[in-house]
């Protein structure tokens, strides 16, 4: 009557695509689009959400220099002071090719690890866009 009635399976995506936005705030202001569902962030390259690793690093705890902090901080990533107040997210593309870097407040951890979570498990957000 009052429009199209969405699918049990649609309810779903749009409710599990919500929960991905609301843990994904947080995280150095990133943001997760739609068609194709992807994360985006200031100053950052898109990536898909879809195959997606994300790396949780604890400011000090991190002494190793990833690939994925060469390639977006180019030579500074030998220069970068690791703050422990601090936590360092990466997050990887299933193509290799895309990459971003973020940073958030070492007291948002339980929250980016949710999004961590979130993200490596099969999302029925991805289901939106297949």
């Amino acid at each position: 009557m009052f429009g199209s009635k969405k699918t049990d399976d649609e309810k779903a995506a749009s409710k599990a695509l919500l929960e991905l936005r609301l843990a994904a705030a947080p995280v150095g202001g990133m943001m997760v689009r739609k068609d194709p569902l992807r994360f985006t962030a200031p100053g950052q390259m898109d990536v898909l959400v879809k195959g997606a690793t994300i790396t949780i690093d604890r400011g000090e705890a991190a002494k190793r220099i990833t690939a994925t902090r060469v390639l977006t901080t180019g030579i500074f990533a030998l220069a970068l002071k690791k703050d422990a107040t601090k936590l360092f997210v990466t997050i990887e593309g299933a193509d290799g090719k895309s990459a971003m870097l973020l940073e958030c407040a070492a007291k948002k951890e339980a929250g980016a690890r949710k999004f961590a979570m979130l993200v490596h498990a099969k999302h029925p957000a991805e289901d939106l866009t297949d």
